[in-house]
């Protein structure tokens, strides 16, 4: 059964079915993340909502669309984490997913990829390793933060299962994300593609390499931190085609994706739960 998912807002109302500590819920997992996790994205559609339980369960949002790992480390201004988690306000979760890093890599991918004089078939010359990899370390700096927090004195859950995952192979494309046909944000990489001139040919293998390097290094997170788990959700969903500029494949635009592609990514996250 798919999980009754609302904002750690809709907590604070007291409403009935709002309580995480209500009997009815054999599970309560808090999650905090991008656009991937959060109510307020656009499109609508996100990855909490499609999972699926055996037991009835309430998933608590604090994601904001657009959000970075950076920012979420940052507990002092992540008003809806640092709630939850507090033991005068927050509760034993039974588990936290966590989606983070994407935006981090998107934020950055401008000052990353870079021109090339001549054609080039290695991805790898279209990067700069050294803001690549700064871009990294920052990742990988601010869930340790979090993992930290999870553990602090005075939190409501140390030790609770922190769950993360990987993000999908990415189409660079001139597919913005859209509302009612209104364009609102994006595209990411393809800007970025174009701006530095890089040979169309080269767009894929590019996108790849980054998207491999971020899941390679929250991988590795797993293997370093304590009950800090990753699911390996790359090459889950169908690709979206070159050329296209509306949804293709799994995807609704270059970098979410479709309902039925969050369907997928939420069937491999759940068995960690």
């Amino acid at each position: 059964m798919n999980p009754q998912v609302i904002s750690w807002m809709d907590v604070e109302t007291n409403n009935p079915g709002y309580d995480p500590d209500d009997q009815q819920f054999k599970l309560k997992i808090l999650a905090e993340g991008d656009s991937w996790f959060s109510l307020r994205g656009i499109p609508t559609s996100n990855l909490l909502i499609t999972m699926d339980f055996d037991v009835q369960t309430l998933v608590v949002s604090c994601a904001q669309p657009g959000d970075t790992i950076r920012r979420m480390s940052v507990m002092l201004k992540n008003q809806g984490f640092k709630t939850m988690t507090s033991t005068k306000f927050g509760y034993k979760w039974d588990a936290i997913l966590l989606s983070g890093g994407g935006n981090d890599l998107i934020d950055d991918v401008k000052r990353i990829i870079k021109r090339v004089p001549g054609d080039s078939t290695d991805p790898a010359a279209y990067c700069d390793e050294t803001i690549l990899q700064q871009t990294l370390t920052d990742v990988s700096n601010a869930f340790e933060q979090i993992v930290k927090w999870r553990d602090r004195k005075g939190s409501s859950c140390p030790g609770c299962p922190i769950i993360a995952h990987t993000y999908d192979w990415a189409t660079p494309r001139n597919a913005p994300s859209r509302f009612f046909g209104l364009k609102l944000k994006g595209p990411w990489l393809y800007k970025a593609l174009v701006q530095a001139q890089v040979p169309e040919a080269m767009w894929v293998a590019v996108s790849e390499y980054l998207l491999g390097r971020l899941g390679e290094t929250i991988l590795n997170l797993g293997n370093s931190m304590p009950s800090f788990k990753v699911a390996k959700t790359q090459g889950t969903l169908l690709r979206a085609k070159m050329g296209s500029t509306l949804f293709s494949g799994d995807w609704a635009d270059e970098i979410h994706p479709s309902m039925k592609g969050y369907d997928k990514l939420a069937k491999k996250i759940a068995v960690f739960i």
